[in-house]
């Protein structure tokens, strides 16, 4: 009767014992879901704080020089009324309008791919040295938030001048634009030599721990 008892009482305390390991696996498990998620909800507001201030830094820059971009468009709308043939009129200002969207078009890109970089950067761990990357990546920050508050406006001549003025402009947006974009791929290239490195120190350290 006192061996039944035993028995019983033993089979007893395995299902106790076996219930809470299944238990404690199981709140382990949901703990290290709901880490995650805080992890990836942390990393997703951390990118979008970082683009609005790259946007909040291209308003400020933008206010800094508003008084001389609104002199600049007001000469170019007195100086567009002046050319009579009206296609040509149309043309041009065709052209302005394209020039200020290509510029938007682009640092907002830009401020994309530096969001981007910022946020593999910051996964990085924290035994790397990551200076020169994060000095990469503010570089071309500050080359970007210029850019995007640059206005491109025609400086309008004449109207027998008006091809060499719209070439001009043009010109002048495509080599501050190439001038921008070199600074982003080479805060690009910085943070992927960096994740380079960084996966060979993890693949050295998980083989020394296996020996």
């Amino acid at each position: 009767m006192h061996k039944k008892l035993l028995t019983i009482f033993c089979f007893l305390l395995l299902v106790v014992f076996f219930t809470s390991v299944v238990n404690a696996q199981n709140i382990t498990s949901t703990t290290s879901a709901d880490k995650l998620k805080m992890q990836l909800e942390e990393l997703k507001a951390q990118k979008q704080t970082l683009k609005q201030q790259i946007k909040d830094r291209i308003q400020a820059k933008k206010e800094a020089v508003r008084e001389a971009i609104t002199t600049k468009r007001e000469e170019f709308r007195a100086k567009l009324q002046t050319i009579k043939n009206q296609k040509k009129r149309a043309l041009v200002e065709r052209i302005d309008a394209k020039l200020s969207n290509v510029n938007i078009k682009h640092t907002d890109r830009f401020i994309q791919v530096l969001s981007n970089l910022q946020t593999i950067l910051d996964k990085m761990s924290e035994d790397v040295d990551k200076t020169d990357a994060q000095a990469a990546i503010e570089a071309a920050k500050v080359a970007v938030v210029n850019q995007a508050a640059k206005s491109y406006t025609i400086a309008l001549s004449t109207e027998t001048a008006l091809r060499s003025n719209v070439g001009a402009i043009t010109s002048q947006l495509r080599l501050d634009l190439m001038a921008t974009h070199k600074l982003v791929i080479d805060a690009k290239q910085a943070v992927q030599t960096l994740r380079k490195d960084n996966a060979i120190m993890k693949k050295d350290s998980t083989n020394s721990a296996n020996l």
